[in-house]
């Protein structure tokens, strides 16, 4: 086959990106970078601990789960309420009693 001539040097030359192209690669681009922001965000932003007088325990159940969070006079009746009558027992009552030795907050002997 007969090759027109200059086509080695067409074909070596690169490719130049139309608009289209550009504009692609662009919002591709955008996307990973947001991408990379979001994740930076949620990792940065430490959620809720237990420590220093509050109390920070999740709960969980047969019909869902709940986040009990507390500082100072809502910790200790949170602390009071773990294992009493009434009050959390089973699971629930040992998970916030374990909750409250972190924080220091003084709780009864879960039942």
């Amino acid at each position: 086959m007969i090759l027109p001539p200059g086509h080695a040097q067409a074909v070596a030359a690169p490719r130049r990106l139309r608009a289209r192209e550009k504009w692609i690669v662009g919002s591709v681009l955008a996307v990973v970078a947001a991408l990379i922001l979001v994740t930076a965000i949620a990792l940065a932003g430490a959620g809720r601990s237990s420590g220093h007088g509050c109390v920070d325990v999740t709960i969980s159940s047969s019909l869902g789960g709940q986040e009990l969070y507390g500082c100072g006079a809502r910790a200790r009746a949170m602390c009071a309420a773990a294992g009493a009558p009434g009050g959390y027992g089973g699971a629930a009552g040992r998970a916030i009693a374990a909750e409250c030795r972190k924080a220091g907050v003084p709780s009864p002997a879960p039942r």
